[in-house]
């Protein structure tokens, strides 16, 4: 296994998670699924491992975040589903005349931009109802079990709303909730993934209704017993010297097993051209040095970085001082906590109902996107989901 450090890891890159794809399959079977978590967690390469073993669907992946228009969506998608079922491979006997005739209708639809050539649109007029219209008759007509997996999903409706118009992220969920209901007895699933908050995308704007009715599934960090294996997969296949109390050691050191942060750590163990496994004040040092103060460590950075992205301006530096604080709290704060922090920020807002739901949604968002945990028993107190996280953050606010 290589050591991955920016790009997904595939293949025999990937470390096997069976549990979790297991669960997400077995969700795909009863319902569409909302997966999310934040960037950098694997998602993609949880998407990628499902198209490589998708079950009983025939599986098509799409990166959306490169589109910034419902046209530009839908050709992707034709174009990728066209390319799926066009493959040199032999289908299931049952499956190859379905397969053939859904084929023969994606050609029929007219539709440009297949082939690369984004489609032509005009401010005010939606261009692609019709050509979307036929593509759901067509699926709801045909019996091929059909996956679309598609990756950051509200990454694209923020650029839609940038590039378009609020009006046109709402008129493209309500197609695409009008198609799930209408698919939902059918053979045809969908997917979407996003590292930022699909909830506080669409409740930006106003449209949180449109995407309730998901199975909402979030990634979890490795269970320990993963972790420590990953660790030493990574150590025996790149020939590093890290023995089991080191490995024990690095998850205390990190507090959250995403493999992203685990392969940084070996990573830097092997910058430092160990001959023999470090102890355990050598891991401390590259922990604080190099993981936490380091130039390489991009996960942090971006997570520091990110939150534009998930907040508006007064949102935004709510949340700034709701991390400032939790970081330099070891105890954690709670709701009474937060309430006082918000009403020195925001006096007259924070004692209205709007105010409470600003509190509520920042909270919550910084708990979906990583940010923070919050204890499921006890005072129910709220700390950083990890302690990487929590000490760059220190010392980024210092």
């Amino acid at each position: 296994m290589e050591l991955r450090i920016g790009s997904p890891a595939t293949g025999d890159n990937y470390y096997p998670r069976p549990a979790l794809i297991g669960k997400l399959l077995r969700a795909l079977e009863r319902d569409n699924v909302a997966f999310l978590g934040p960037r950098r967690t694997g998602k993609t390469s949880c998407l990628e491992q499902i198209r490589a073993q998708p079950g009983p669907f025939v599986p098509v992946l799409l990166n959306l975040e490169k589109h910034d228009t419902v046209e530009a969506w839908l050709s992707a998608m034709l174009a990728e589903l066209r390319r799926v079922l066009d493959q040199p491979k032999t289908w299931k006997a049952e499956l190859a005349d379905k397969t053939k005739s859904l084929l023969a209708g994606i050609q029929k639809i007219d539709l440009p931009g297949v082939g690369g050539i984004e489609m032509a649109s005009s401010p005010g007029k939606a261009q692609w109802r019709k050509p979307a219209e036929e593509f759901l008759a067509l699926l709801a007509c045909s019996d091929v079990p059909l996956l679309f997996l598609l990756d950051e999903f509200p990454t694209f409706l923020k650029l839609v709303a940038k590039h378009r118009s609020r009006d046109e992220v709402e008129a493209v969920l309500n197609w695409f909730r009008a198609a799930r209901n209408e698919l939902k007895e059918k053979r045809v699933r969908f997917l979407v993934t996003g590292s930022i908050g699909l909830k506080g995308v669409v409740r930006n704007l106003g449209l949180a209704p449109s995407i309730n009715e998901f199975d909402a599934h979030e990634i979890p960090p490795l269970s320990d017993e993963e972790a420590l294996g990953l660790l030493a997969t990574l150590a025996k296949d790149n020939a590093i010297p890290l023995d089991a109390s080191g490995r024990k050691k690095i998850l205390r050191l990190l507090g959250a097993n995403w493999p992203i942060l685990l392969q940084l750590f070996i990573s830097e163990i092997q910058e430092g051209e160990f001959k023999k496994p470090p102890t355990p004040a050598q891991l401390e040092a590259i922990y604080r040095d190099r993981l936490v103060a380091g130039s390489r460590n991009q996960y942090c950075d971006g997570m520091f970085d990110r939150l534009k992205d998930a907040f508006t301006e007064a949102e935004r530096r709510l949340a700034r001082e709701i991390l400032k604080s939790v970081c330099r709290s070891p105890d954690g704060l709670g709701r009474e906590e937060f309430d006082q922090l918000h009403q020195k920020l925001e006096p007259v807002l924070s004692q209205t109902a709007s105010g409470m739901e600003e509190l509520d949604h920042v909270l919550d968002t910084l708990k979906h996107d990583g940010y923070l945990l919050q204890e499921s028993i006890g005072p129910r107190r709220t700390r950083f989901g990890s302690n990487i996280l929590r000490d760059f953050w220190l010392r980024k606010t210092a």
